[in-house]
């Protein structure tokens, strides 16, 4: 009687380990997809959306293993991409006193961390720290040579920062390029023809018609040149770059800074936006080119030609009152503490800018959550979605989460600009407190996250304001301040306070 009892109750908490289970595969499969995401969002330079994305594997998964990836991810995009050396630190400090098993590799970037930072003193306890634990380490000779320059204090000088040329990524991979052009020369030796037709072939790229085979190739003209790949053509300034990247041709424009800002600009705002608008623009795309080029040397590429960066629509998008802008605020540039910023710009900020601490748990003090009510007189400001029940179950099981019998979405966290942070899904099965974001935002393609959420029977409606991340500058906002007659240095420090302007060329 006693064995059958036993057998019994087994049978009724089978179902519910089965449903744990499944809940924890569905996080763990959301959090692998994020990780892998994040590696997208960098190659676009959204690097706070990506710092999002692994706050989000961090928190859902229950694997250890998959933490500690998260973490070391992170820490790599704080130090490498955001200019936040101290939370990268903080996030190894963790690593070495909560996952013995990531120790070795903490305290090898930890030690680098220190080194690149100047912090030689602690450099040299880390790294001796890390020979003495790891004296057979997979970092040992790395190590070595680092611990040797620390004792010396040699470092890398710090570089002046010039005017810079950007490279613009125009395709990533393609098998024919078509380049046009007037007096056209490949690598500064005359073209005779006005089109030049690249292929891969045998490992090289080759010039249709000619013996010309190479690994690379620069190619110039007197006039800007059209780039012409599956029927899309770009008309663009400077030259072309094009090398072979996994078994493709990639294929970047080398463009003076100033140059390439005649085209952003108009690819960024309206050519109707007053002036003084127009100039705050080209000063905020100055700044985030800038600091990308500063933070992509290793890297094929420092910017892409559409919005994950900064659109580029190339020499037809030019117009003269942006070209007037740019020309006007030549070599302008926003810095913190000697380093430009990172000028994150959203299309409408819904009436109140957002916190980036708040949303992607990051700290900068020009990128913080205030007032704007200028931006509610812009487009983009309103908007509303409606979805049933149903809808929303599909939208989120598309993107890993196995919602079934949902009742509710409840905000249980907020920032100080209203935004919702973080939301409970109440159902039969996959409860859980996600990142706003990352889930319910991403599933059903929602402009923002600064939204209401009203359920009427069997539908849910998303009241919401702005459109975009809703961190830094808003470019509608910044239309009608424009409009009201403030300069463009009015604009900025409004949307990026604690910031100077500096002349860098």
């Amino acid at each position: 009687m006693v064995k059958r009892a036993i057998f019994i109750f087994i049978l009724i908490l089978l179902p519910t380990i089965t449903l744990a289970q499944e809940d924890t595969l569905s996080a763990e499969r959301l959090a692998q997809w994020n990780i892998n995401y994040a590696s997208y969002l960098i190659d676009v330079g959204k690097y706070l959306e990506a710092l999002d994305a692994y706050n989000t594997a961090y928190e859902v998964t229950a694997y250890r293993q998959t933490k500690l990836k998260a973490l070391l991810y992170k820490a790599n995009l704080l130090a490498t991409f955001l200019d936040a050396e101290e939370e990268a630190l903080n996030i190894y400090e963790k690593i070495i006193k909560e996952y013995p098993e990531g120790e070795e590799i903490a305290l090898y970037r930890k030690g680098l961390l220190l080194f690149e930072t100047r912090r030689f003193k602690d450099a040299v306890m880390t790294l001796e720290l890390y020979l003495k634990k790891y004296p057979q380490g997979r970092f040992r000779f790395q190590t070595e040579v680092l611990l040797e320059k620390a004792k010396k204090a040699i470092a890398p000088p710090i570089p002046k920062i010039k005017r810079p040329e950007v490279r613009v990524l125009i395709h990533r991979k393609t098998k024919e390029v078509k380049i046009r052009g007037k007096n056209l020369s490949i690598n500064n030796h005359p073209f005779l023809k006005n089109e030049i037709i690249c292929y891969l072939k045998n490992g090289k790229i080759h010039i249709k018609n000619t013996n010309f085979f190479s690994k690379s190739i620069n190619i110039n003209a007197e006039t800007p040149l059209e780039v012409i790949v599956k029927g899309k053509r770009k008309k663009l300034r400077g030259r072309i770059f094009i090398k072979i990247k996994e078994n493709n041709l990639m294929v970047l424009n080398i463009v003076d800074i100033e140059s390439y800002l005649l085209s952003v600009v108009p690819s960024e705002s309206w050519p109707s936006w007053p002036l003084e608008t127009l100039k705050a623009q080209a000063v905020a795309a100055r700044t985030y080119a800038l600091y990308q080029v500063l933070h992509r040397k290793n890297w094929d590429y420092d910017l892409v030609d559409y919005e994950g960066d900064q659109a580029y629509g190339g020499v037809d998008r030019e117009t003269d009152r942006t070209t007037q802008a740019v020309r006007e605020t030549e070599g302008l540039v926003l810095v913190e503490k000697g380093r430009p910023i990172l000028a994150m710009y959203t299309a409408n900020s819904g009436g109140y800018t957002a916190s980036a601490k708040s949303i992607f748990k990051l700290y900068k003090s020009y990128l913080i959550a205030h007032p704007d009510p200028p931006s509610l007189k812009g487009k983009m400001a309103y908007w509303e979605k409606e979805f049933k029940v149903d809808q929303v179950e599909n939208a989120l099981r598309r993107i890993g989460l196995k919602i079934k019998g949902l009742k509710d979405i409840v905000p249980v966290e907020k920032g100080p600009s209203g935004r919702i942070i973080k939301i409970k899904i109440i159902a039969d099965k996959g409860n859980g407190i996600f990142r706003t974001r990352t889930t319910l935002r991403r599933a059903l393609k929602l402009p923002e996250i600064l939204f209401s959420i009203k359920k009427f029977g069997n539908t849910f409606v998303f009241e919401g304001h702005g459109w975009g991340h809703g961190v830094g500058y808003s470019q509608w906002g910044a239309a009608e301040l424009g409009k009201k007659g403030k300069s463009f240095k009015e604009i900025l420090v409004f949307y990026y306070p604690n910031t100077l302007l500096k002349k860098l060329w």
